[in-house]
């Protein structure tokens, strides 16, 4: 998965933080997107859509809490 975290964050779009863009935020298997505007979102989710479709990924939208 190291390697839709490098595609997402060259996409170049995210949330600025102090001089960086950040995007994507990672911690065991659960992926955080982060965006400005919808408009990058919906680029985040296709490009992770095309990724899972290539690698034979299920994404899991779905979170039980506790």
């Amino acid at each position: 998965m190291d390697g839709l975290g490098v595609m997402l964050t060259s996409l170049g779009v995210g949330c600025k933080v102090g001089k960086k863009i950040s995007n994507n935020i990672w911690y065991a298997d659960d992926l955080v997107l982060l965006a400005p505007t919808v408009t990058a979102l919906q680029q985040m989710i296709n490009l992770c859509h095309e990724y899972a479709r290539e690698h034979n990924i299920c994404f899991n939208e779905k979170k039980l809490y506790a």
